[in-house]
């Protein structure tokens, strides 16, 4: 049983790197933020996704579980804070998630390309990107949030969406084009953590 453990605030604007590692048996990442390092690690035979979320090896902070139905997928996050969020594709075509838990909810946007944005309320907290050349499952994520945003909610909404949109650890090289179809709202590049 994994030892709980509060969770680290990370005080200055945050720059979070997401890495999948690659040609593993099941997804593996690497999760680095200023002050601290997270794990997380997929589950392998399960018939619905479960990503467990570590602050250090043994130090569980949150577990991620899927839910498909049809072809929205929705996920459970269980914070070891006991807090829970639910996150969902509303619109399968667009890209727009919903993440809900409290009195929380944020909006995670696909945009053209490898861009995604999250928004609390009607306020931007987060942006980042994809790689577009992947070897072997090694997909990475660069992060970019304000410094009071919600960093476990933002780590585990990008675990869902690569776990559930981008799985594929068999590939030996991929190229990803990223979304081409319509989008719910254009990326925002001039926008800046605070």
């Amino acid at each position: 049983m994994a030892r709980q453990s509060p969770v680290p605030r990370d005080l200055a604007e945050m720059n979070i790197t997401i890495q999948r590692r690659a040609f593993t048996f099941s997804s593996k990442y690497e999760i680095e933020t200023p002050s601290s390092i997270y794990s997380a690690r997929k589950k392998p035979f399960s018939w619905s996704d479960r990503i467990e979320l570590f602050a250090s090896r043994d130090c569980l902070v949150a577990t991620i579980r899927g839910h498909f139905l049809s072809f929205r997928s929705k996920y459970d996050f269980n914070l070891t804070e006991g807090k829970v969020y639910h996150f969902e594709c509303k619109k399968m075509w667009k890209g727009v998630y919903l993440c809900e838990g409290g009195e929380e909810s944020f909006r995670l946007y696909k945009h053209k390309g490898l861009n995604y944005s999250i928004f609390r309320n009607d306020e931007q907290i987060a942006a980042f990107n994809k790689n577009r050349i992947q070897v072997g499952g090694g997909d990475r994520y660069e992060v970019r949030m304000n410094d009071n945003a919600n960093l476990l909610v933002v780590i585990c909404m990008v675990l869902a969406i690569d776990s559930a949109v981008n799985d594929n650890d068999t590939a030996t090289v991929t190229v990803d084009f990223g979304n081409v179809g319509p989008e719910e709202r254009p990326f925002d590049r001039s926008w800046e953590p605070s």
